[in-house]
């Protein structure tokens, strides 16, 4: 433990009178850098490596730094004292509402409302965004090009004529001058703002010209918004909390959060097992929320980069946290019965690929044996199919199908969309109907008297397959003997909507396939699908070749459209792909709308179809029908972005692909190349994005350099974060508190989490000698995991 006394008794020894002793001491830096090295912030041990070089008056200006930290770390240690006597809580007592919470007054409660936190728990785990350095700094030691606060003194208001700012303060700490620099019509308050000899804390990044230091409309800061480390949040509120100012509403929310934390934070139990706060190191839960809402002592850089020791607790306790829940749910349905499918997997596979007008790859068969395995048993299967875009999903899928309904079952595939559903249901009739197999389609777009049809032959089994929307969810649909529920492209669907479906098995828990195009790597699938057992196509059919991928100018229009007429004139057709619908959402870039009209008119006598979201499913699908049949070029939005299969298609034009994600960019190009035909992707940006050589022009090179979908989608990651992968529908699926698997670190912890949550699980199934950390699992994912089960 770090002797404060001492220090502080040496670095006041040094000050004393006027300082002779610092004027003729040397190795000051170095003796307290190497006493202060394993508990001071990187800041102040940087600037005491340089310490013996610098002038009298910076030296002077260290030490005083030395001295608030020596304060700040008194203050810790006193802290940490006291919560050793503190009698903690269990989890639940965090988890009443704020409404009953005595401490807070109306407006506090109604701040935190706003933030939709319900629950002092919730409160407690609203982490900061970011931080800033709210601590003094001498004008000596501020580097420029940094933000800092200043205690300076005025000197001079001055009016500037005819400048580019308006007026400037001219102010003094000690020797050193600043000036701050205002661009305002009228600048008359200024001068009552800033009088003569008035000392001021301000707030701003420093700038230098020619040793001129300045600071450009700095923030003038009250007694409360400065002298340490500040959080900042993320906001998004609700309702009034809106129409305050935001630097008001950003006080007003740090204020109320360090109000529970200081409050309640000490009295939170140790919910993690004593062997892991042990083998890794961690700090406590009670001094990890502390640290992090009210940080002292803690280097900024290592707090922005949430890489101090609090904020890794906590990453890892969220992680933690999660896959328990996950594994949980996976144990859950493990005890559950399924039908058993009849039959022998090795011998099925051989039999199947024989009824196929094509062969089978590798991964396909080793993938169909895997879900047959799982099948024969009487436990359900529930496994994620993960394959790049043509790897031939859907025929493993159908393979799966086959087996189920020769035992006796009905299938349910679920799709997101009615342009795929429709395609499914054509390519399962097409394999299945050979074999005696009745295929329905349930879409919302089907008239009352269809509907009605359709849930009449599923509840007696007329209907043995049925391909639908979320349609197949409603409360009317039921099955007589459901064993299978596929759903394709499952990171467009909610969590619960695969429950509902699942629940239809009438007594029996069906088996489970679910399918994704969106390639993910392997740690974000284990902490998305993690109570899914996961298998890989890897590998595309024989014959197709790679996709050719090219960035163009959008200056190039003359070789795009001979492109264009060159895959026409050879029977081929054409994709061109728009990011809006219409002109007036965005002046800025093309619309699809828009640019249809113009394709026509550049494109005489080929037959050029328009399709987009606004349109009525039935509507998309004729469109795709007809383009399907008889159409040379689709102008579309993002609409085609899965599942859509034309095999004559080869090439893809991507206007303002800048704009895309790479992940959805590479599904785009995913609908060409679906046959042996050579195809092409062009990635159509503006000049400037060329010229520049910007981040975008680096990110789609990307796609130039592979075709590999899951090097794609870690590229992808790095840039965007796994949240905008997997879709809207599965952000709330995280339920991520601090963790964020953007993060390098944060995945390399995912993985260690994932083994010590099996351990824990493994000794205490339901987490009764566990209590705390159970309760914190229920509050957090109870609900949308079901996990009444260890309640």
């Amino acid at each position: 433990m770090l002797d404060v006394e001492k220090i502080e008794a040496f670095v006041n020894s040094l000050t004393e009178g006027d300082g002779a002793k610092l004027r003729r001491s040397l190795g000051v830096g170095a003796f307290l850098f190497n006493k202060l090295r394993d508990h001071a912030p990187q800041y102040l041990l940087d600037a005491l490596l340089t310490f013996d070089r610098l002038p009298f008056e910076k030296r002077k200006a260290i030490l005083e730094d030395v001295r608030r930290f020596l304060k700040d770390y008194r203050a810790l240690q006193k802290r940490r004292e006291a919560r050793r006597e503190v009698k903690k809580k269990a989890v639940r007592n965090f988890l009443v509402p704020l409404d009953r919470v005595d401490f807070l007054s109306e407006a506090e409660k109604k701040i935190l409302r706003s933030l939709n936190l319900r629950t002092i728990l919730d409160v407690l785990f609203y982490f900061p965004l970011r931080y800033e350095d709210r601590r003094p700094v001498s004008l000596q030691i501020a580097k420029p090009g940094t933000k800092a606060v200043l205690r300076i003194t005025v000197e001079e208001v001055r009016t500037l004529e005819g400048e580019r700012y308006t007026a400037e303060v001219i102010c003094r700490e000690g020797g050193s001058r600043i000036r701050l620099l205002f661009r305002y019509k009228k600048t008359d308050f200024l001068r009552a703002l800033f009088r003569k000899g008035k000392e001021v804390v301000v707030f701003g990044k420093v700038k230098e010209f020619k040793g001129d230091r300045y600071m450009v409309h700095p923030q003038i800061l009250k007694d409360s918004e400065f002298g340490s480390i500040f959080p900042l949040y993320y906001i998004r509120v609700k309702g009034d909390a809106v129409r305050i100012p935001s630097r008001t509403r950003h006080n007003r929310i740090r204020a109320t959060v360090r109000k529970v934390v200081e409050r309640t934070a000490k009295y939170m139990p140790e919910y993690l097992p004593e062997e892991i706060i042990s083998a890794y190191g961690f700090p406590t839960i009670d001094e990890s929320l502390e640290m992090v809402h009210i940080p002292k002592g803690v280097d900024l850089k290592d707090l922005n980069r949430f890489s101090d020791p609090y904020h890794r607790r906590l990453i890892y306790e969220d992680l933690l946290v999660f896959q328990t829940a996950l594994i949980l749910k996976k144990f859950q349905v493990k005890r559950e019965k399924a039908p058993p499918v009849s039959t022998d997997p090795d011998r099925f596979v051989e039999e199947f690929e024989r009824k196929l007008d094509f062969t089978l790859t590798r991964a396909q068969r080793r993938v169909l044996k895997e879900i047959l395995e799982d099948m024969i048993r009487d436990t359900p299967m529930n496994r994620l199919i993960q394959g790049d875009v043509g790897s031939g999903k859907t025929v493993v899928a159908v393979g799966a199908t086959l087996a189920a309904v020769k035992s006796g079952c009905q299938v349910a595939v679920m799709v997101p969309t009615e342009i795929l559903a429709h395609q499914h249901f054509l390519r399962f009739r097409e394999l299945l109907e050979r074999e005696g197999i009745r295929v329905g389609l349930l879409i919302g777009s089907m008239t009352p008297a269809q509907k009605r049809s359709a849930h009449r032959h599923i509840k007696e089994g007329n209907i043995q397959v049925v391909v639908g929307t979320h349609a197949l969810i409603q409360e009317k649909v039921e099955f007589q003997r459901l064993g299978l529920v596929i759903i394709d492209e499952q990171h467009r669907f909610g969590v619960m909507q695969r429950k509902v479906l699942l629940e239809k098995g009438k007594g029996y828990y069906p088996h489970c396939l679910v399918m994704s195009a969106t390639p993910i790597p392997r740690t974000l699938a284990l902490s998305v699908y993690g109570d899914l057992d996961l298998s890989v196509i890897d590998e595309l059919p024989p014959g197709r070749e790679e996709v050719r991928t090219l960035i163009l100018s959008d200056r190039e229009r003359e070789r795009i459209v001979r492109a264009i007429r060159e895959e026409v004139s050879k029977g081929n057709k054409v994709y061109i792909i728009y990011p809006l619908i219409e002109e007036s959402e965005r002046i800025d870039l093309k619309a699809a709308t828009e640019e249809y009209e113009r394709w026509k008119r550049t494109l005489p006598g080929m037959r050029v179809f328009l399709l987009h979201g606004r349109m009525s499913d039935q509507e998309k699908r004729e469109t795709m029908d007809r383009f399907r049949e008889e159409g040379d070029v689709l102008v579309s939005t993002t609409v085609v972005e899965v599942g859509i299969d034309v095999p004559e298609a080869t090439l893809m034009i991507v206007e303002d692909a800048h704009r895309f994600g790479l992940s959805q960019l590479h599904q785009l190009r995913g609908r060409v190349g679906r046959s042996e035909r050579k195809s092409y992707c062009y990635l159509v940006v503006p000049e400037e994005i060329i010229r520049s050589r910007s981040e975008a022009l680096r990110r789609l090179k990307v796609l130039v350099r592979t075709n590999d979908g899951f090097k794609v989608a870690e590229e992808d990651m790095k840039i965007r974060g796994p949240g905008e992968i997997l879709g809207v529908s599965q952000s709330g699926y995280f339920g991520f508190n601090i963790a964020n698997l953007a993060r390098s670190y944060d995945r390399s912890v995912l993985v260690k989490a994932r083994e010590d949550a099996k351990r824990i699980l493994e000794r205490d199934p339901k987490l009764e000698r566990h209590k705390d950390l159970r309760d914190l699992i229920l509050y957090r994912y109870g609900d949308r995991m079901d996990l009444s089960f260890i309640a």
